[in-house]
């Protein structure tokens, strides 16, 4: 998916860099790869902290004073061409049922029916879209079966053209040249889901700095994305209440200590355990309402199988043991490189832990060597 390429067609061939951009509330993040006779591999990587009060929720709140802050960071890089992400929280993600037609149609069916699905009048829209592969469906007591489904199903995402121009100005303003953007959770599900998809869907948990994101995936296709406001700095700020610490002392009580119930770190435990709570609890939500209304089922089984974490506070000690015992599910860090190398063959310059921080621009990253 990429709007971009709808405003501003690329040329056919990409012969010059193209780097993967990843911006959020709080950082700043990059990953250039480059293909090799042995495969993809990691040219460069970088991450800054971003000022706070530039963006809120996704949201561009000092168009002037970001583009300062990215063309000081990448001007001196020599970065020009990325591929950006916009923001999960601000995105619309809506499945359409369209009768079966001719390929080339279905943009102008969907601006027709838009707005009984979107929000927003369909001119202050910017949007894209993925054919669903047919399968197995049931209607009533009815099973139309892949030889002779009646419809196309339609994923469609969509963003306020506002905040798309928005982001196109301040990344311009400083500098670079956007190629195509993409929306964040197509990033993760491509840094982490294998190539050619899962046979069942899973649940990736992006835990990040200011905010959560539940992305369920369903063979290779995003279905359906959410996110709340509970996150790392939740922690921070939870341990910093308890201990009377700053929030920078109790950001490193929170790596340090983690959700290590012992005597002796009984009030960090006690102080964090109710937001991991409720993060546990969305994940339940989320995977009840997908389990009971996923009346489709594309190329596999309904109901969730697993947790994939991602985001740099998945990395809290026992926040993966944990959500495993009160959701019964497996649950396991993702692996953002499954889609560049095996270990066996390449250890990347990133750490592990700082892996899954890069999440979203590893996808990007690689979305940009693929040119697509």
């Amino acid at each position: 998916m990429s709007f971009f390429y709808h405003l501003f067609p690329p040329p056919r061939y990409i012969d010059f860099p193209v780097i993967g951009v990843d911006i959020s509330d709080r950082s700043i993040k990059f990953v250039e790869f480059k293909n090799t006779r042995k495969g993809f591999r990691l040219k460069r990587f970088g991450k800054k902290k971003l000022d706070p009060g530039l963006i809120t929720s996704g949201q561009i709140k000092e168009q002037d004073e970001l583009a300062t802050f990215l063309a000081s960071f990448f001007k001196p890089l020599g970065i020009r061409n990325i591929v950006a992400a916009l923001p999960e929280e601000r995105a619309f993600v809506s499945a359409i049922q369209l009768p079966k037609m001719e390929s080339q149609n279905i943009r102008e069916a969907i601006e027709l029916v838009l707005e009984e699905y979107i929000p927003l009048p369909a001119e202050e829209v910017i949007f894209d879209f993925e054919m669903l592969p047919a399968a197995g469906i049931r209607s009533r007591q009815t099973i139309i079966t892949e030889q002779n489904p009646d419809h196309v199903d339609i994923l469609v995402y969509a963003f306020p053209k506002v905040l798309v121009e928005s982001y196109l100005g301040a990344y311009t303003d400083a500098g670079l040249v956007p190629i195509a953007f993409t929306m964040e959770t197509q990033s993760l599900n491509r840094a982490l889901i294998p190539a050619g998809g899962t046979d069942t869907p899973v649940m990736i948990v992006d835990f990040g700095k200011t905010r959560t994101s539940f992305v369920i995936v369903s063979g290779e296709v995003v279905r359906f994305s959410s996110t709340v406001t509970i996150a790392g700095e939740s922690l921070d700020q939870a341990i910093a209440g308890t201990l009377k610490v700053t929030p920078k002392e109790a950001e490193r009580i929170k790596k340090e200590k983690g959700m290590i119930k012992t005597k002796e770190d009984e009030a960090v435990f006690n102080a964090i355990l109710p937001i991991v709570s409720a993060v546990a609890s969305e994940i339940e939500r989320h995977r009840l309402f997908w389990n009971t209304h996923a009346e489709h089922i594309h190329k596999s089984s309904p109901e969730i199988s697993g947790i994939i974490l991602s985001g740099g506070d998945a990395n809290l000690i026992g926040f993966k043991e944990y959500l495993s015992q009160q959701l019964k599910l497996p649950v396991t860090h993702g692996n953002p490189w499954v889609n560049v190398a095996s270990f066996e063959d390449y250890i990347p310059e990133i750490t592990s832990n700082e892996s899954l921080e890069f999440s979203t621009a590893i996808g990007l990253g690689l979305r940009a060597l693929e040119g697509e």
